[in-house]
């Protein structure tokens, strides 16, 4: 068994080809705040440099879709964790514009902290106050 990481564009890209992968929901990320403090570079490496490996294999191997599941915690980023989770995002919006681009590349924002800054819960909540309008 060959061990390699999300940022090894060459082995996603044999993964892709192998099992003919249609769709992509890219969630490898490193997610815990302070394990990407204590290791910043380690972070940024696969946080974005990863996601922008996969996402590249994914078009040079012509899957259809690419789903980035990102984190609200990239909205205003406050440390390491978040900005490297907002460059992964615009590494793909930069991909997306490119011409003669095959993939469709998009993105989704999960919060998992209720209350926190660009949690769709503070919507729902503001919703229900007003009386579901």
């Amino acid at each position: 068994m060959v061990l390699g990481s999300v940022a090894d564009k060459a082995l996603m890209g044999q993964v892709f080809r192998k099992f003919e992968v249609n769709v992509v929901y890219h969630a490898a990320a490193y997610k815990h705040v302070p394990l990407v403090k204590a290791n910043p570079f380690g972070g940024l490496y696969n946080n974005t440099f990863g996601t922008k490996a996969a996402a590249i294999a994914a078009a040079e191997n012509n899957v259809e879709r690419f789903i980035l599941i990102s984190t609200d915690k990239a909205v205003r980023p406050t440390n390491i964790m978040g900005a490297s989770k907002r460059l992964a995002e615009l590494v793909l919006q930069d991909l997306a514009q490119q011409k003669g681009q095959n993939t469709f590349f998009s993105m989704v924002r999960f919060g998992n902290v209720l209350g926190s800054s660009g949690s769709v819960v503070v919507l729902f909540e503001k919703q229900i106050e007003r009386g579901g309008r």
